[in-house]
């Protein structure tokens, strides 16, 4: 791994601190110590945390002249003032000095075209086949240069970061019966052009976000291998911590590995990441050495990304982990866990045993299930007294209508056989319970005050990942025990089961009160013990979906 051209990082994480505050000459100094050579110069996420520049737009305007032949068509949607987007201006200007004095290279992020997401659907405003589109971008482009001299090279995506592409099966009539593949890398290579006029040294990095397997690997026997780089997540599907190196991982490397297409994997490389969003001190190190062996071993790779972002002011060991990795791929496990712990002193050892029980855990949660039983942190343990589901339906794109139904159990939110709910059950009580013993023994670790407080930062976490896991547990296994019940309608029913209903909701309950209250939970236990023809009548049944204790709450209806 230390052969790799492209160790990319960047300061801040969307759910964190206000991410301006992180960006400080010492923590570019700490990256660099890490290992890192490349910084990107934005946190370009969805929900713009802090403001953050997503769209090139953002920060650039056309002169006069120019808006008139190439008009904003959509409203943006950061911070409209002058004085925010003077800020937005400032910050990246400050970023760019910061990381030119520390001799780091620099990539700026942002979505193409800018359509606010996918608020116009197959058919949007600004069209890539539309050549006055394509124009305003280098147009766009060019002023960037100008206006910012200093970055390196440019990080563009096509769909979501508020871009989106037409269809050609939707209303576009230029589009209409012409194969994205076809439309896309004219357009790219415009925009590649247009970088390396004003760049000549500089290259147009494009991440094929959204697109089928199949379209990518299409656009990778198009696109131009001199001025073109790709930028891709860990599998087709998503950055998954436990995922990596898919199938269409090696076949895109493969082909651009033939072609001379120098290639970046995105993953997470240090301990936040949006599947445990907004729990972001929750630590697996051996998780991520495993998934940046597996990343680099496969030909083709020119560098490893990170894809949520880093903190490197406090103790993370994931990112220990990482700058272990790059300085040596070749490091045993064994190996790199002691040097990762060395800093513990004599609870070096505890530390390790915990990292194999968090790691555990993380290996045999069921992140396949759904995108939505990622960013757990967000789901609500008390959760919904009606039957189980699997919610799974995220966007209209061409990968979520394709290739995604590869890597996730669920894409759309019809009803589960009772054996998938089963499955996704057994899966996250094993994960639970190697959980549960790690927090255990986190709570016997003493350490120095300058590890203690992170420690306990973890274990908080911790905590709260289990008891997240357990409502899914609980729930599903409700679920499936009531759908039994009414196998014996107004009964008599099977003393086992209806004991276990009972045993199982009290557990449910006592995890829950841990954090919040649960009255739906209590008031149906309490049902069950005076009348279980009654309960088996109003609870666990179907419902329509209403997301009713938020859309992360991946079993609630």
């Amino acid at each position: 791994m230390a052969a790799l051209r492209y160790k990319v990082g960047f300061l801040g994480i969307p759910g964190g601190q206000p991410i301006a505050d992180k960006w400080t000459a010492e923590n570019i100094e700490r990256l660099k110590a890490l290992g890192f050579n490349t910084i990107q110069l934005n946190v370009a996420w969805g929900s713009r945390p802090g403001d953050e520049p997503l769209n090139i737009e953002d920060i650039v305007e056309l002169t006069p002249e120019q808006m008139r032949d190439y008009p904003q068509t959509v409203p943006l949607r950061s911070a409209p003032s002058p004085e925010k987007r003077e800020q937005r201006r400032d910050n990246l200007r400050k970023r760019i000095a910061l990381c030119r004095a520390a001799g780091m290279r620099t990539i700026f992020h942002f979505g193409a075209p800018y359509n606010a997401h996918q608020r116009y659907g197959d058919g949007p405003p600004n069209c890539i086949s539309d050549d006055a589109v394509a124009k305003r971008y280098a147009l766009l482009i060019e002023n960037f240069t100008r206006e910012f001299p200093g970055v390196d090279d440019m990080l563009l995506y096509t769909y979501d970061q508020d871009a989106w592409l037409c269809s050609e099966f939707g209303p576009c009539p230029r589009c209409l019966g012409i194969p994205l593949h076809e439309r896309i890398v004219p357009f790219i290579e415009r925009l590649a052009d247009a970088w390396r006029k004003v760049s000549p040294e500089g290259r147009l990095w494009w991440e094929p976000w959204e697109l089928s397997a199949g379209q990518v690997l299409a656009c990778t026997e198009r696109i131009d291998p001199a001025k073109i780089g790709l930028s891709l997540h860990s599998n087709i599907a998503e950055v998954q911590a436990t995922f990596v190196a898919d199938r269409w991982l090696k076949n895109t490397c493969q082909i651009a590995q033939e072609r001379g297409i120098p290639v970046i994997v995105e993953h997470w490389l240090g301990a936040a990441s949006e599947e445990l969003e907004p729990l972001s001190h929750f630590t697996h190190p051996l998780v991520t050495l495993r998934a940046l062996k597996e990343i680099a071993a496969i030909p083709g790779v020119s560098g490893i990304k990170e894809y949520y972002g880093l903190i490197p002011d406090r103790d993370d060991p994931n990112l220990r982990m990482t700058s272990l990795c790059f300085a040596d791929s070749a490091v045993t496990e064994d190996e790199a866990l002691r040097k990762a712990a060395a800093i513990y002193g004599d609870a070096a050892d505890m530390m390790i045993d915990f990292w194999k029980l968090t790691s555990a855990g993380m290996e045999l949660f069921p992140w396949d299930t759904s995108w939505y039983i990622r960013e757990i942190g967000k789901c609500n343990p008390a959760h919904s007294t009606s039957m189980a589901m699997l919610r799974g339906q995220q966007a209209h794109t061409p990968s979520w209508e394709s290739t995604r139904r590869a890597i996730f159990m669920k894409t759309d939110n019809a009803q589960p056989d009772p054996w998938m709910l089963e499955d996704v059950e057994l899966r996250c009580r094993c994960a639970a319970e190697r959980w549960t013993k790690a927090l255990e023994l986190g709570k016997k670790i003493r350490l120095n005050d300058r590890y203690a407080a992170h420690l306990q930062e973890t274990l908080d976490d911790l905590a709260k990942i289990i008891r997240r896991t357990l409502s899914y547990v609980y729930h599903l296994r409700e679920t499936n025990l009531a759908a039994i019940l009414r196998r014996s309608p107004g009964g008599p029913y099977s003393a086992h089961v209806v004991e276990e209903m009972k045993r199982t909701l009290a557990d449910d309950i006592e995890s829950c009160r841990a954090e919040k209250e649960c009255p739906e939970l209590e008031a149906a236990l309490k049902l069950l013990q005076e009348d279980t023809a009654a309960f088996e009548k109003t609870y666990f049944r179907e419902a329509p979906d209403k997301c009713s204790k938020g859309g992360f709450s991946v079993t609630s209806r």
